[in-house]
């Protein structure tokens, strides 16, 4: 009987709640539930602004909004920036809506150029675009940058002369080396406000001057280069080995180079070129002396018999010839084999690892220009064809050699060179006569 009670109470229940459940579900029915109340936020398409790490107070970044209107019209554009280490945002622009609507991107479109603001190296820069509706709803795109130094620095190391040893005087034509210090300290990307070291704008090229005693600076185009000569450029610190040949006719004049460090700076909105932020160092002043003369030309024959023969070496320091049975270390130059109707060249004076060091003679052959430079030879211009030659052709056995061949030798590793032609090759039955005409001090 409880059971049956209960359930009467629970059917009564529900007869008294029909109405009230009815009345609920006409309300849910009503339109006004579902009536809009402020329209709806404008909508950003998608933006890829292409934008730089980093910017220097004072450029103008140009970027690309394309937004569309939603239930309530656009009214305008409003670009706040916040500025390490403040917390707070500033309004800096405010751009009126007009409609731009572009059929290649399907929204509106605004092109936007806004200058960098004034800050601390490596600050971070948050830039905010915000759309903003009539009914004041609103949109907001962001990107951020820090804030990098405009102009590169630059100094010049103390020159090397690479033609020349230490402390030589240098000639016209040496290859004198200028290491250019750029961006000293600098770094190329930045983290934090807190990371070590400047951050510095891209470089862009180094250009080189050079005046010659009272005459004018000229540009050596040359040795004017983009940093690097391919690749992406950066402005972190960089060394550059600037090799400059040392002009003609400077022996007894000051010769000056100057380098020139260059960064682009983006003063003007796009497409518009930018200008150029630059630094310069001038290196000290080289004054050239006069290239020292050789001694007029000396002939030696060398005659190879099967064995070798008696005179087929020559040292070249004292330039007498040294027998078969001669200690090595005198044989500067030997002819060594005539195999195959060919004469080879071969330096034979050994090279030392233990005390006291020896290197072996080397040679370099010329492959062109060599008789004019036999007949123009100095110490100077010898040991300079020498010295800048690759090391791959510094080699201690010349194969094939004839008539004609110019040869620069370098003496058992030391600061003494000769420049020799082969004038002349005689065979016979038994033997092969060499004529060598030697230039040296």
């Amino acid at each position: 009987m409880t059971y049956f009670s209960n359930l009467r109470r629970g059917a009564l229940a529900l007869l008294l709640l029909g109405p009230a459940l009815v009345a609920c579900e006409r309300e849910l029915d009503n339109d006004d539930f579902y009536r809009e109340v402020g329209g709806q936020f404008p909508s950003f398409a998608a933006n890829d602004f292409g934008l730089a790490a980093k910017y220097a107070t004072g450029e103008v970044v140009r970027f690309e909004l394309r937004f569309a209107e939603q239930t309530s019209p656009i009214k305008e554009i409003r670009i706040l920036q916040k500025v390490e280490p403040g917390r707070d945002s500033v309004l800096v622009q405010t751009i009126p809506y007009q409609r731009a609507f572009s059929r290649a991107r399907n929204s509106d479109t605004l092109m936007v150029n806004y200058t960098v603001p004034a800050g601390v190296n490596k600050a971070n820069v948050r830039v905010d675009a915000v759309v903003v509706s009539q009914n004041n709803q609103t949109k907001t795109r962001s990107f951020s940058f820090r804030l990098a130094e405009p102009t590169p620095t630059v100094r010049v190391n103390a020159p090397q002369n690479q033609t020349a040893p230490v402390g030589a005087t240098p000639v016209p034509g040496d290859v004198v080396r200028f290491p250019v210090v750029l961006n000293e300290g600098g770094i190329n990307t930045a983290t934090s406000l807190g990371a070590t070291g400047t951050l510095f704008k891209d470089l862009d090229s180094l250009v080189v001057y050079v005046q010659v005693g009272a005459t004018p600076e000229r540009r050596v185009r040359e040795l004017t280069r983009r940093l690097p000569a391919t690749g992406a450029q950066s402005g972190a610190a960089l060394t550059v080995n600037v090799d400059a040949t040392l002009p003609a006719g400077s022996a007894g004049q000051p010769v000056v180079y100057r380098f020139e460090a260059k960064s682009r700076f983006q003063d003007r909105p796009a497409p518009a070129a930018p200008s150029i932020r630059s630094a310069t160092a001038a290196a000290p002043a080289l004054t050239p002396g006069t290239p020292t003369p050789l001694a007029a030309p000396r002939t030696v024959t060398l005659t190879y018999s099967g064995t070798g023969g008696d005179q087929a070496a020559l040292d070249l320091t004292t330039f007498t010839l040294v027998p078969a049975a001669g200690p090595l270390a005198s044989k500067d130059v030997a002819i060594t084999s005539t195999a195959g109707n060919t004469v080879r060249l071969q330096a034979l004076t050994p090279t030392s690892t233990t005390p006291p060091l020896a290197q072996s003679t080397s040679f370099v052959r010329l492959t062109t220009g060599g008789a004019a430079a036999y007949n123009a030879a100095t110490l100077n211009s010898i040991r300079q064809l020498y010295r800048t030659a690759a090391a791959a052709n510094q080699v201690t056995q010349l194969d094939n050699v004839v008539v004609g061949d110019v040869v620069v030798a370098r003496l058992r590793g030391l600061d003494q060179y000769v420049i020799f032609t082969v004038a002349g090759i005689n065979r016979t039955a038994t033997s092969v006569e060499l004529t060598l005409n030697v230039k040296a001090l």
